[in-house]
């Protein structure tokens, strides 16, 4: 019969041999696919690696690499299942939907590659296949139930890490959603990571995931703990200081989203707006409210809005100089801290529109920091009392803080794809993909 032929013919990689049989009987291909559940050619030379005669049918027939064999599974499960990466990716590469193709047990390749822990695999599977990530198995389990159910920790972090970066415009939702996506017995990935005792995957989902979930039998995480060390750690409060990595990296992603969903338009009315925004508030710093004292103010002690000016009639450091604001300390501090925030949350703002396309990114980068520092050390020179002064190179300096660890470390850090929602003390190294 053709079919034992071509069995003959995968099993030696012999491609003249599948061609005499179809020579021979141009419809064996198709009286092969028309069975429900067969091993097919494709079957064969997936199991034995044989990449060029899996590659040439799939060519002719590509409907045959989705069949089911008789045990429940499609050619590129077999593969996967025998480590023929190599060929996995080639048949990916031809058909992108066969990264979502299931087989027994509703497992897909993607499931298969969590459970063999092959990472590299999975990296190629999401790329390939995004909407992949969202497939279950007959029991309701996700990839992630999977890679914590058999210990594998880098390939929960590869699935994190993705998680993380997708680009999907409800991305917070569906982020929840999938974490906290209930098998059928109603287990969360942080649940079965408790029943099983994976500290390390714990930690990463701590942060990340609702504590207080319950199964089909009213159990939270702690309540089905293994040990009593794994209930601690769910019990624990993280507190404020171990939540500020937290804080930067969610900031961060809802900034390259946004980047990445933002028109030119957009992006040019932005500026626009915070360009506008920099220059009134800086002619502000030069022109404060009230105005200034003028150059003989400072000298003539028998002024009476001098002492009409000052909140100390006794202290020295209130005697107001050439080119202090009018305002008193209470008005100004007001006035400093509107202004100073306005001005260096647009200078920012402008930074972080800019196209990093070229050199020309680099070039424009330091000089709005300079001008900050200009505008803080003008604010500084008009303040009426050195209080004044302090208060305005505080919330300098605040600012800055602020943008450093949300923005420069976060946003435009040399890996800000790949640094994943994570407290700080988990964070593993990987390599940009």
């Amino acid at each position: 019969m053709s079919s034992d032929a071509l069995k003959v013919a995968a099993e030696g990689n012999n491609i003249d041999g599948l061609y005499q049989e179809i020579q021979q009987d141009p419809r064996v291909l198709e009286s092969i696919d028309s069975i429900p559940f067969v091993k097919t050619p494709l079957h064969v030379a997936a199991t034995l690696g044989h990449f060029e005669f899996a590659t040439e049918i799939m060519t002719l027939k590509p409907s045959l690499a989705q069949k089911l064999n008789p045990e429940g599974f499609t050619p590129i499960h077999l593969a996967l299942q025998r480590n023929h990466d190599e060929m996995v990716l080639r048949l990916v590469e031809m058909n992108k939907d066969l990264v979502r193709v299931k087989g027994r047990e509703g497992f897909t390749p993607l499931h298969l590659a969590s459970q063999e822990n092959k990472t590299e695999l999975l990296d190629k599977f999401l790329k390939a296949c995004p909407d992949s990530i969202e497939d279950v198995t007959a029991r309701s389990e996700t990839a992630l139930h999977i890679a914590v159910k058999h210990g594998h920790h880098e390939t929960l972090q590869v699935l994190l890490r993705w998680l993380m970066r997708n680009s999907r415009k409800d991305s917070q939702k569906f982020i929840r959603t999938m974490l906290d996506w209930k098998d059928q017995k109603g287990n969360t990935v942080l649940h079965v990571a408790a029943l099983y005792d994976h500290i390390e995957a714990v930690s990463l989902l701590l942060t990340m995931v609702d504590l207080d979930a319950k199964n089909l039998e009213g159990k939270t995480a702690s309540d089905i703990a293994s040990s009593d060390h794994m209930k601690s750690i769910l019990i624990k409060d993280p507190g404020f200081i171990e939540s500020l990595p937290l804080l930067r990296n969610k900031f961060r992603n809802f900034f390259l989203r946004f980047r990445r969903y933002m028109s030119e338009e957009e992006r040019n009315a932005y500026l626009v707006v915070a360009a506008l925004i920099a220059t009134a508030t800086y002619q502000a710093a030069l022109s404060p409210p009230g105005g200034l004292y003028p150059s003989n103010v400072g000298t003539n002690n028998n002024t009476s809005h001098v002492v009409a000016s000052t909140d100390s009639i006794n202290d020295k450091s209130s005697i107001p100089k050439d080119g202090n604001s009018i305002m008193s300390a209470t008005e100004f501090n007001l006035f400093s801290i509107a202004n100073t925030c306005s001005f260096m949350a647009s200078t920012f703002a402008i930074v972080l529109l800019l196209p990093r396309m070229n050199v020309i990114w680099y070039l424009l980068y330091p000089p709005p920091f300079f001008l900050q520092m200009s505008f803080c050390i003008a604010m500084m020179v008009i303040s009426p009392t050195p209080l004044n002064a302090y208060v305005v190179m505080l919330i300098f300096i605040v600012c800055m803080l602020l943008f450093y660890f949300l923005v420069i470390r976060g946003c435009l850090g040399k890996n800000n794809i790949t640094t994943m929602i994570f407290p700080k003390q988990l964070y593993v190294a990987s390599n940009p993909s």
